[in-house]
């Protein structure tokens, strides 16, 4: 009778592993993006540093939804030390301000983990930076550690591209929720 049940043990044992394999390795599909239109000039940017933070932050500092800022200065970085970690302090710290700024996105509190916050692109429109972003949300299916965390992305971009009158900051964001494969 054992081996009767074997074959069909180890038939199950080799689907879940392939089911599990083809979890790992479907690839996420991203919504295009959208191209510049309406004069929009494409700003190309680096990432200093992406994070989904936890309990080093201090939540005082954190404001409620998200939070754009242009840093211009390492005098302006000094206001935002609180809101992210001492390795991502560091990486401030060695931003040459004399030929990049920095776009900070914060996105606020967050009750678990497995939110995101990702910069997609940076377009300039007149006096205008526009922030295109994906704010991930957790699915809940999966599985998230009740945390609180406060995800940010900081990029630096080309100085030059930053208008030298007053600089008006726009949002574009849209959330996003992964779908678990097909069983």
């Amino acid at each position: 009778m054992n081996q009767m049940r074997a074959p069909g043990y180890w038939s199950l044992l080799i689907a879940a592993a392939l089911l599990l394999a083809g979890c790992h390795l479907s690839p996420v599909t991203l919504p295009a993006a959208t191209p510049p239109t309406n004069g929009e000039i494409e700003i190309p940017f680096e990432t200093v540093a992406v994070n989904e933070s936890g309990a080093n932050i201090d939540a005082h500092v954190m404001r409620e939804g998200p939070q754009l800022l242009l840093l211009t200065s390492p005098n302006q970085i000094v206001s935002i030390q609180d809101q992210v970690n001492p390795e991502t302090w560091t990486d401030l710290q060695q931003v040459d301000f004399q030929q990049y700024a920095v776009v900070a996105l914060f996105r606020g509190l967050k009750p678990s983990t497995n939110y995101q916050t990702i910069i997609e692109r940076i377009t300039r429109q007149d006096d205008r930076l526009i922030v295109y972003a994906q704010f991930w949300e957790p699915n809940p299916v999966w599985e998230s550690a009740a945390a609180e965390t406060r995800p940010f992305h900081l990029v630096k971009i080309d100085r030059s591209q930053v208008p030298a009158s007053s600089v008006e900051l726009v949002l574009q964001s849209y959330v996003l929720t992964p779908t678990p494969p097909a069983r």
